[in-house]
C-alpha cells in the first residue's frame, strides 16, 4: 500500500487533459480525458520473465498494417532455437532474411546451430497473420517497446494475461486509435477503417502527441 502511494502520487502530477495509462498488473488499458475514462480495454502485458518497463513517453503515431522487425533478443531468445526445431517456421510465418545490405537471404543460407543469425534483420510481412496484427501505436522508449493489435484474440479472454515480450497488446485497439487521432485532421474513425482494411502500409501522425504512462498499480 505504501508503495502504490508513492506510484499514485507520481502518476497524478501535471497529467494534462488527455492521456492513456496502461496498468501492468492489472494488464489494463484505460485513455482518459478531463478526468474521465473515455475507453477501456483489456491488455495482454509482458511475461514474468519479459517484464514490460514502466514508460513515460508520449504517443506520436499510429502504424496501419506494419512489418514486424523482431528485435535482436527475440532472435536470439526465440528464433534460433525455434529454427533449429522447425526449419520452415519462416517461411510459413511471413518472415524475410536481410543482411546489412539488404540483400534478402534464405533461411538455409544461415547457420542456426550458432549466433549467426543475430547480424541479420528478420522482417515479417504486413498482414492477417504478423505479431502486431493491423495497428501498432509508436512513442519513444529506451526500451524499444510499443503498443499494439495482435492476431492471437483468444488471449485476451484469459485470466493471466502476461504472455507478451514487454510489450503491450491491445483489445480492440481500433477503438483506442479512433480517439488517438480525433484531433488529427483527416483522420476520422471512417479514413482509420479504409487504412486497416485496405491492407497497405500507412502512417498516421498524431498533431498532438498524447501523453502515455505504463505502470504498477496492484
Amino acid at each position: 500500500l505504501k508503495l502504490n502511494i508513492s506510484r499514485l502520487k507520481t502518476l497524478t502530477t501535471n497529467l494534462g487533459p488527455r492521456y492513456v495509462v496502461v496498468n501492468i498488473p492489472a494488464a489494463r488499458v484505460e485513455a482518459i480525458e478531463h478526468d474521465l475514462a473515455v475507453s477501456r480495454h483489456t491488455a495482454v502485458v509482458g511475461r514474468v520473465s519479459r517484464p514490460s518497463p514502466d514508460v513515460n513517453s508520449k504517443i506520436i503515431e499510429v502504424n496501419f498494417n506494419p512489418f514486424w522487425t523482431v528485435p535482436v533478443s527475440l532472435v536470439r531468445k526465440d528464433l534460433i532455437p525455434i529454427m533449429e526445431k522447425e526449419p520452415d517456421y519462416l517461411t510459413r510465418n511471413h518472415i524475410r532474411i536481410y543482411d546489412a545490405r539488404h540483400n534478402e537471404l534464405q533461411p538455409s543460407q544461415i547457420n542456426w546451430y550458432s549466433e549467426d543469425a543475430i547480424h541479420y534483420t528478420f522482417k515479417q510481412d504486413p498482414g492477417d497473420f504478423n505479431s502486431l496484427g493491423h495497428i501498432k501505436i509508436n512513442f519513444p522508449s529506451p526500451q524499444g517497446v510499443y503498443m499494439h493489435d495482435t492476431p492471437e484474440k483468444d488471449l485476451f479472454g484469459g485470466d493471466f494475461r502476461y504472455d507478451s515480450s514487454g510489450c503491450c497488446r491491445v483489445q480492440n485497439v481500433r477503438q483506442l486509435v479512433y480517439w488517438l487521432l480525433d484531433e488529427t485532421k483527416g483522420w476520422p474513425p471512417e479514413a482509420v477503417d479504409k487504412a486497416v482494411e485496405s491492407g497497405e502500409q500507412e502512417n498516421a501522425r498524431l498533431a498532438k502527441p498524447v501523453p502515455l504512462h505504463w505502470v504498477y498499480i496492484t
